[in-house]
């Protein structure tokens, strides 16, 4: 392969490419850095056919039971679509950006791919993915903003370019244990675990579920626990008007007063009321599942672990009011096309967005609330009770912050939480270090 002398444009692929891939190890960014200074990127990604069929490649990283679900839709697909054959490969989180970067990059890229909100904002800035206004207008039947809920809508917009087909939203929610509710006491009219709406009703609960059932002196059942101390964070400081960055995206939010007054609440909760312990030595999920904790804060995609504990009893419910306003955490995952796919697999590959969303009421069942909102509204959906439940909250979820480097707030963002949940500094002083170092990072060009 002959080296070329890199013009002005591989150059500022280069720095496009190096910015999106800073979080990954140095020895990948290498790798990039090399092989587009020396003109190998592939040109295109043309999909060959197979049998006279047009081959889709898609990418997600459901590789749980919602892949198992996902594998059950595509195969439906291709059974009513037998011109098409859908390649699905399933890449571990962890590891899925990392491949679908140097795809997107250097060819290979999959016609389809999953795109979770929290990273959308980031790849769409670099001009990777595919306008997709077209392809929403194409259809017999096209699809809208009024078939989708507003706030995953929104979300597949860039710059007023949309760039994605919302695919689900998958808020937290409140998840109870209705026997501790019951045995406390804590029911309705008609004798049925009765969850917390407000902040003092929630605490007068959680304060009535926690106990030393054994008489040690040590407390063994819990009326709350925190089992994600980022989503729940984002979820109290939403509810007082706090963010992790200001709402221009230019500086960190964390040390405001309403973040900081969200930060003490969490901290009370475990030192001043002692209805919950330290984020630390002791497994949240668990103890949930086992009874040992009466109520926390978890996505709807962990319904089916909570399933799967079948002497558990347990229910769903929207999380109560905290503060003066509603907010929930929630993510989306958003259907998305690269940038150069040729035209005739861009509308292949939307035939296959096209019937996951329209057959998103399976996905649902998996442990999601379908975007689309016929699908949410149906009756077969809301005959599904916690999903229902959570379904409540989809007109206020909160993303992590929509900015090109969200993801890299995380780093500092959440030490500073669990600094000041472990009293390992004042909620203070670890919000204005994580602050201190999020406008470095924002300052960077």
């Amino acid at each position: 392969m002959r080296s070329r002398r890199p013009n002005q444009g591989r150059l500022k692929r280069v720095a496009m490419y190096q910015r999106l891939f800073r979080c990954c190890i140095n020895a990948t960014v290498t790798i990039l850095l090399a092989a587009t200074l020396s003109g190998c990127r592939p040109a295109g990604n043309a999909t060959p056919e197979a049998g006279g069929k047009t081959v889709i490649n898609f990418w997600n990283g459901f590789t749980g039971p919602d892949g198992k679900t996902m594998g059950k839709m595509v195969a439906q697909f291709e059974q009513e679509n037998p011109d098409v054959q859908v390649n699905m490969q399933l890449i571990p989180w962890g590891t899925y950006y990392d491949k679908l970067t140097l795809s997107l990059a250097y060819g290979g890229a999959p016609d389809v791919f999953i795109m979770q909100a929290a990273r959308f904002s980031e790849y769409a800035s670099f001009h990777t993915l595919k306008p997709l206004s077209g392809q929403y207008q194409s259809d017999k039947t096209p699809l809208g903003a009024q078939d989708f809920a507003p706030v995953p809508w929104r979300e597949s917009y860039y710059q007023g370019v949309q760039y994605a087909l919302p695919l689900d939203i998958h808020p937290i929610g409140l998840y109870y244990n209705t026997k501790l509710f019951r045995d406390a006491g804590i029911v309705d009219e008609h004798g049925d675990a009765k969850p917390p709406a407000t902040l003092d009703e929630f605490l007068a609960d959680a304060k009535k579920l926690t106990k030393d059932t054994t008489g040690n002196g040590r407390t063994d059942q819990w009326g709350f626990v925190i089992t994600n101390e980022h989503s729940n964070w984002l979820t109290f400081a939403h509810q007082f008007g706090g963010d992790i960055v200001t709402p221009d995206g230019k500086h960190g939010a964390m040390s405001s007063p309403e973040a900081l007054q969200a930060t003490h609440l969490m901290c009370d909760l475990i030192y001043k009321d002692k209805v919950a312990p330290k984020p630390e030595g002791v497994d949240a999920w668990l103890a949930l599942r086992q009874g040992k904790a009466a109520m926390a804060m978890e996505g709807i995609y962990m319904v089916q672990s909570l399933e799967e504990q079948k002497s558990l009893q347990f229910a769903g419910a929207p999380i109560p009011q905290f503060g003066p306003k509603q907010g929930v955490w929630g993510g989306t995952h958003l259907l998305c096309q690269p940038a150069d796919i040729s035209p005739a697999q861009s509308k292949a590959a939307w035939r296959l967005m096209r019937y996951i969303s329209d057959h998103s009421l399976e996905w649902g069942k998996a442990g999601q609330i379908p975007a689309r909102v016929a699908v949410e509204r149906s009756t077969a959906f809301q005959a599904l009770p916690v999903q229902a439940q959570f379904g409540k909250q989809v007109d206020y979820v909160v993303y992590d912050p929509q900015i090109p480097r969200a993801n890299a707030l995380n780093q500092f963002a959440d030490p500073a939480i669990e600094a000041a949940l472990l009293q390992l500094q004042t909620p203070e002083d670890a919000m204005r270090d994580a602050d201190r170092r999020i406008d470095q990072l924002l300052k960077r060009p």
